[in-house]
């Protein structure tokens, strides 16, 4: 009797514990290029509005007003941070999504939005545009640059003195793209790969290069179709380049 006692409670703290399975998404958004507009940041900072609801959130559905839709900045940086949580059966769901500046009438997706014309958006049908998120199966952070689909640098100063005519091709590409660049000074060089969630999928490490002209091949044949962001590093700042994978 006392073993099949321990069995009922084992199977039902497994029961319980499967029912309340979660996923955490962490969202991120980088707003150094919206200041520099210039645009002023309201008194309530950056919040997130989205239909978290219909996707078994407790976060209320596209109320960024709302204390559980405020963003929290990370140190003295420009980006600024939310994490939601998910229950299970909402894995693989779409999750609709903006930024927002304060409260509506100051949010992305605006007449010539970024995130409508490089296909990470989706129309409402009201002429409001949306970021899309299948919800994953694990803790996931995705990041962004406020009203783009691209990766933002971590300073909005390109090294100009240091690197010039960067290029990838071929655009679209398939088995493989090439990253060109012109190193005007010796630098530190590194090049990362995002995909469309704002998720590293590649990092290379070029180390030390001398000045000249270089050209860094790219193997792409194990990415799946889409928008991608190379963002090659020099000396600290980086520049961001957009590639199209289509096979």
């Amino acid at each position: 009797m006392k073993k099949l006692y321990t069995l009922f409670a084992a199977t039902a703290l497994f029961a319980t514990t499967a029912l309340n399975a979660q996923v955490a998404v962490t969202f991120k958004v980088d707003i150094t290029e919206y200041l520099a507009i210039p645009t002023e940041l309201g008194a309530n900072g950056m919040r997130i509005g989205g239909n978290f609801t219909d996707n078994g959130s407790t976060t209320p559905n596209w109320t960024p007003s709302a204390a559980e839709c405020a963003m929290t900045q990370e140190g003295s940086t420009n980006v600024w941070a939310i994490t939601i949580t998910f229950p299970d059966s909402a894995v693989g769901n779409t999750q609709l999504f903006k930024f927002v500046n304060n409260d509506w009438g100051t949010n992305e997706g605006g007449t010539g939005s970024l995130i409508a014309t490089d296909g990470c958006g989706t129309d409402d049908g009201g002429g409001n545009i949306n970021r899309t998120l299948t919800i994953p199966a694990t803790a996931t952070t995705v990041s962004f640059c406020y009203d783009k689909c691209a990766i933002c640098a971590t300073s909005i100063n390109d090294n100009v003195t240091a690197v010039s005519t960067v290029n990838v091709y071929p655009n679209p590409a398939n088995e493989t793209a090439t990253l060109s660049y012109d190193l005007n000074a010796a630098s530190v060089v590194s090049v990362d790969v995002f995909n469309a969630l704002g998720q590293k999928v590649n990092n290379i490490s070029l180390g030390n290069q001398a000045p000249g002209a270089y050209k860094q091949q790219l193997e792409t044949s194990k990415l799946v179709n889409g928008i991608y962001f190379v963002r090659l590093n020099v000396n600290g700042t980086s520049t961001t380049t957009k590639l199209n994978i289509n096979f």
